[in-house]
């Protein structure tokens, strides 16, 4: 439609396309602070032109939709970034509690290392008094502090990993809920398929959902023509359109796995919370246990092969005896002094002949200390410090990785605000710029009118 009338539509269809970019920039502004908000414009484009003898005449704008501004690669990063921080966060945390399990100062006595020294000192002390009842209750005491530590450190490993797995679990269960959450707005979305009130703001809130899941599991996102996510956790379908399927923990002898409630096939679990909480499951607090377990066992051995060998003390005319166990168990959380000590200080087989005064054997004794007793050729007391010292390493190391990953997080996420953000001085700008169009588009339905009423006059 060409003429007055034509005139009239195209500042119609302008004057609504400028309404339309004013209430968008109003949303935006509102929005500004809104977490999760991703900046919205108005996509036009020209009006099929009109053919006239003389060529084709411009018809004006239309509004071909409103979209939230985003940029696919950088939230894809983003999400990764997230999985990456909330793993080496997992780590971070995890490790602290590990570490303070191997604080010196955790206890009133003091840590292993502190009742190490008292025990083989106290060794030493009756190699010059072995006929001392005092000393020997001293060399029992220190046997039994090193014994409940060593139990102790085992009880807090044990309770760590405990709470490692009613953390899964937790972390399991909010997975349901996002992917309930994610396929609720994905109804939403393929409900509205094809029409105008496709809204960016289901679109914020789906990222938003998809986001929170990505600290919990490594995820993957492929957007359908409509806009609904179809999402995979450690490679498993969680989302399908507007279908959620459950996830459940499964834990066995071996460890625990995660996965699809209706598969025995456990997901690829590769990063975000739940990596970092199996691996200290399955590998981290076992590995320091193992170590743990093995000097216990070390110095079960060492110390009862010396006791079984050397002489017990020799009273009431009885003769001295060997084969006395100073104690019993074979890990950490089994080692305790045995019956042989508890029932009679006199076992302690202080002497390497027998002979009145020989504290030779527990010389011996209390050389263990710093002797190359392990399988790897430390001693009781460097293995330890090995382990203390590896915690440390390894709580530091997941220190850094977390500085690191945050620092290039809020850089691609400063980036991602760039573009999908809103900028307020951006959008001052525009309105002004919208309000100016609304306003020529106004003079020219002015200019029509005019013309209009000319034509009337001359008619008249």
């Amino acid at each position: 439609m060409s003429g007055l009338n034509g005139i009239l539509n195209i500042a119609r269809d302008a004057l609504q396309t400028s309404q339309a970019e004013l209430d968008t920039t109003g949303h935006n502004i509102a929005n500004a602070s809104t977490d999760g908000y991703t900046r919205q414009r108005v996509v036009t484009e020209a009006s099929t032109p009109l053919q006239t003898t003389f060529g084709y005449l411009g018809s004006g704008v239309e509004i071909n939709r409103i979209e939230g501004v985003r940029d696919a690669y950088v939230n894809s990063q983003v999400m990764n970034l997230n999985s990456g921080l909330s793993q080496s966060a997992a780590d971070q945390q995890t490790l602290t509690a590990v570490q303070g399990i191997f604080s010196e100062t955790s206890t009133s006595t003091g840590g292993l290392t502190a009742q190490l020294n008292a025990f083989f000192s106290a060794f030493q002390t009756l190699s010059q008094n072995p006929e001392d009842t005092g000393i020997r209750q001293t060399v029992l005491q220190t046997g039994i502090n090193v014994a409940t530590t060593f139990n102790n450190l085992n009880t807090q490993l044990q309770n760590a990993k405990y709470q490692v797995g009613q953390q899964i679990d937790a972390d399991v269960t909010k997975i349901n809920q996002l992917a309930s959450t994610i396929a609720g707005i994905n109804q939403q979305i393929l409900a509205n398929a094809g029409s105008s009130r496709n809204s960016s703001d289901l679109q914020d809130q789906l990222n938003s959902a998809v986001s929170e899941l990505s600290n919990l599991v490594n995820v993957k996102v492929v957007t359908d023509a409509n806009g609904a996510a179809n999402v995979t956790a450690g490679g498993a379908v969680l989302v399908a359109a507007g279908n959620a399927y459950q996830f459940k923990m499964t834990q066995t002898a071996t460890g625990i796995t995660v996965g699809r409630a209706d598969s025995s096939v456990p997901a690829t679990v590769s990063s975000g919370e739940i990596a970092s909480l199996i691996n200290s499951y399955d590998n981290l607090i076992p590995t320091y246990s193992a170590q743990l377990d093995s000097i216990a066992n070390t110095l079960v051995k060492t110390i009862n092969s010396f006791n079984s060998t050397g002489y017990t003390l020799s009273t009431n005319g009885n003769p001295p005896e060997t084969g006395k166990t100073f104690f019993q168990g074979t890990s950490a959380g089994s080692i305790q002094i045995s019956p042989d000590i508890l029932s009679n200080l006199n076992n302690i087989a202080a002497s390497s002949s027998g002979d009145p005064g020989n504290g030779e054997n527990a010389a011996a004794m209390a050389n263990v200390l710093n002797a190359a007793v392990m399988g790897n050729g430390q001693s009781i007391l460097n293995a330890y410090e090995a382990l203390v010292n590896r915690v440390g390493t390894d709580t530091q190391q997941a220190g850094n990785n977390v500085q690191t990953l945050q620092t290039e997080q809020n850089q691609m996420k400063a980036y991602q605000t760039s573009i999908s953000g809103v900028s307020l001085d951006q959008e001052l700008t525009n309105m002004i710029q919208y309000q100016h169009s609304f306003e020529a588009a106004a003079k020219v339905v002015t200019t029509a009118d005019s013309m209009y009423q000319t034509i009337i006059g001359m008619v008249g």
